[in-house]
């Protein structure tokens, strides 16, 4: 009869170490997705903000800088950008980028762009658009991450 409880209570003790493992699972899961959109989301702002800086820099014409003045050419600005983001980027004429197998990575989508002339300054607002990694055959959605960047010219120096 003993025997009996001590093999009851050994089944018992393997169910709480199954919920264990489960509930393992389900937070590297979720740390996996989050390291995933934050790993995705820090290099396109990164890359976003070179093209801005990269776009300002190229606008301003050199007379200007000559004379310590921040007036660009907001069409050249504009241009620049775009370039960086289907060139270097490789990203498509929509802004989206796909893997070698052919599969989405992300979307970049600018909801607002703000350009000034003089003082020199290029701004955008837009969203990152995704999908999860490691349930996108389960859960094909898209979700969208906001950003916002910008970059300035100022010419303060003698």
């Amino acid at each position: 009869m003993r025997n009996l409880f001590n093999y009851k209570k050994a089944a018992f003790s393997g169910i709480g170490f199954i919920a264990a493992i489960f509930i393992f699972g389900i937070a590297l899961f979720i740390t996996m997705e989050y390291y995933h959109i934050f790993t995705v989301k820090e290099s396109v702002e990164t890359d976003i903000s070179r093209a801005l800086n990269i776009s300002v820099t190229m606008a301003v014409q050199d007379m200007d800088w000559v004379q310590h003045n921040s007036v660009m050419d907001t069409e050249k600005a504009q241009r620049e950008f775009k370039t960086y983001l289907t060139e270097d980027m490789k990203l498509n004429n929509d802004y989206e980028k796909y893997a070698d197998d052919g599969s989405f990575q992300y979307q970049i989508i600018i909801d607002k762009s703000d350009i000034q002339k003089s003082p020199a300054k290029y701004s955008i607002d837009g969203r990152i658009r995704m999908q999860p990694v490691t349930v996108r055959s389960i859960l094909p959605k898209t979700f969208d991450i906001p950003f916002k960047l910008s970059s300035n010219n100022i010419r303060t120096d003698d």
